[in-house]
């Protein structure tokens, strides 16, 4: 969302990021970088591409990138909450690290990471993704010969997937990765700096990783996990049950909704998976927070070893 109060005409406030882009593009046209061609052809294929991108890519790799989250440090969850309350910037603590799990029920419930496996988000992110790796084989740029609202709409997507192992350390996308660097270096003032907490903290937690994978501690830890069939047993029998127990027919039918992406809200929009969670009374409260304790434990562990597959 974006308020302008500089503007007093129109609504200051704008939703989703085609609109954001179109309304700054509109309002303040001498911007040293132009993020719609001058053409009018070229500026409805930017519009088009956005929302397509919007309503796909932008919605498959976040759900991507929270489950792969959720599977590799979850107290991070805690920093969504940081505007908020204070102690949620430090996901280490015993508030963060309880909190974060409350979240994580809520993040798993709004976005359906799930259910990955069974909608097959990975093979879908993977079509879209050689698509336009085979148009950036013969061009520099999505629309025509200089950056747009497509380049920045698309890299701001692919962000998310820089730190999901099974794209970035695929081959098939070293294209993508290597335009996205390209577009950053180029054209965004803060490279090569990160200004998101999370992905400073999942960079973090993987290089304390790292450190700790030659201590005869964590070499033991691992072992152990391996011999202890009780523990893999009791793991295996429970997923069966949460999947009989909270099958895709258990899932909240709550449909998508559209959200306009143009001034004229009957030409185009981008789709939006966001659901909203509503409680009237403590019981569904319980058994809502339950099931979704249940997914993080027994489901998500399984779509993420869905999204380790090599192909």
């Amino acid at each position: 969302m974006l308020e302008d109060p500089n503007n007093k005409d129109d609504n200051q406030f704008q939703y989703d990021s085609t609109p954001i882009l179109i309304y700054l593009n509109t309002q303040y046209p001498r911007s040293s970088i132009s993020l719609f061609p001058s053409s009018s052809e070229q500026r409805e294929q930017v519009i088009d591409i956005c929302l397509r991108l919007d309503s796909t890519l932008g919605l498959y790799a976040r759900r991507i990138a929270y489950v792969q989250i959720l599977n590799e440090s979850p107290n991070i969850l805690s920093l969504v909450l940081r505007e908020k309350f204070s102690w949620a910037n430090n996901p280490d603590t015993i508030r963060s690290r309880l909190i974060s799990r409350f979240v994580a029920c809520f993040i798993i419930a709004r976005y359906r990471v799930h259910r990955i496996r069974e909608e097959q988000v990975r093979e879908k992110i993977e079509q879209i993704l050689l698509s336009i790796g085979n148009h950036l084989r013969t061009n520099d740029y999505l629309v025509g010969n200089q950056f747009s609202a497509a380049d920045l709409t698309f890299c701001s997507l692919v962000k998310l997937l820089i730190r999901v192992p099974c794209f970035y350390d695929d081959r098939r996308f070293q294209i993508i990765f290597d335009y996205h660097e390209r577009i950053r270096r180029n054209y965004d003032p803060k490279y090569p700096n990160i200004d998101n907490e999370l992905e400073k903290h999942i960079d973090k937690h993987r290089i304390q990783i790292k450190k700790n994978e030659k201590s005869l501690t964590t070499r033991l830890k691992i072992f152990i996990h391996q011999i202890n069939i009780v523990q893999r047993i009791f793991i295996m029998i429970m997923t069966m049950i949460v999947k009989n127990i909270y099958g895709p027919k258990t899932d909240d039918d709550i449909p998508q909704f559209k959200t306009s992406s143009s001034r004229n809200k009957q030409e185009k929009h981008a789709l939006n998976d966001q659901r909203r969670i509503n409680f009237k009374s403590p019981w569904p409260m319980m058994k809502f927070f339950f099931k979704y304790q249940c997914h993080r434990l027994f489901t998500v562990p399984n779509q993420a070893a869905y999204l380790n597959i090599k192909t």
